[in-house]
Parts: structure tokens; sequence; C-alpha cells
């Protein structure tokens, strides 16, 4: 009986969300890198363009699932005939996205901003490795 007792707290952090501060702290460690290491470790950009002179990289991802479901029914029956009440609560699909602008200067990363999912930007989002080279 314990065991089942757990599952309500296993089903909650499977949902744990990420505030928007913390994702903002992991978008600001990367101001001052080159931009190339953040290119190594994001990828290449769905989009760049200059705006006000300045370039932009903006990498934009998106991610599908199945949303659980659960299913609540009735039935009842006596010889030959039989007869269930029912319904599901949840379930469907799911879309997140995530959009990161990153503005670079003078070939660093100087800001970024996004936009979207918390969690998704936050699992999108690697801790750069070393200290900034000047």
């Amino acid at each position: 009986m314990k065991r089942w007792m757990s599952l309500p707290v296993l089903a909650l952090a499977a949902c744990t969300s990420v505030p928007p501060e913390g994702v903002d702290a992991r978008m600001q460690r990367w101001q001052g890198y080159p931009v190339e290491a953040l290119m190594d470790k994001w990828g290449v950009p769905a989009q760049t363009t200059k705006v006000e002179g300045q370039d932009w990289l903006i990498y934009r991802d998106s991610r599908s699932s199945s949303k659980p479901s659960i299913g609540v029914g009735v039935g009842g029956g006596s010889g030959n005939v039989f007869g269930s009440i029912g319904t599901v609560f949840g379930g469907g699909r799911s879309s997140d996205g995530c959009t990161r602008q990153v503005v670079v200067a003078d070939g660093k990363v100087a800001q970024i901003r996004w936009q979207g999912d918390p969690k998704l930007c936050w699992e999108l989002t690697p801790v750069p490795g070393d200290t900034p080279q000047q």
C-alpha cells in the first residue's frame, strides 16, 4: 500500500516547472562569450538578421507530446442487458515552443531574450563551459 502512496508524488515531480527567473539566469550566463562558443553548443540558428546595426541569431524550437488522460467509468449489467457511462479527463496533444534571440556585439553574446515555455527553454539552453575569453 505504501508503494501506491508515492505515485502522486512521482506524478507531480514529473510535471515540475522551471521558473522564468531560472531561465533568465541561465541565459545571462552566456553574456560575454564568443558567439562561436555559443553556436558550438546551441547549433546553427534558424534565422540570422541585423537590427539597428547589431547581429541577431534566432533559435526556434518546438515539441509536441501527448498529455496523460484519466478515464472514469461506471458500468453494470444483469442478464443480457449491460450499460455503462464513462468520461475521459485530460489527454490530447500538447505543443510547447521556445524562441531565443541572441544579440551579438563585437563577436560576443551581448544579450539573450527568450519567449515560450520556460521548461523547454531551460532544457534547450546548455550551461556554458569555461569562463568567457576577454
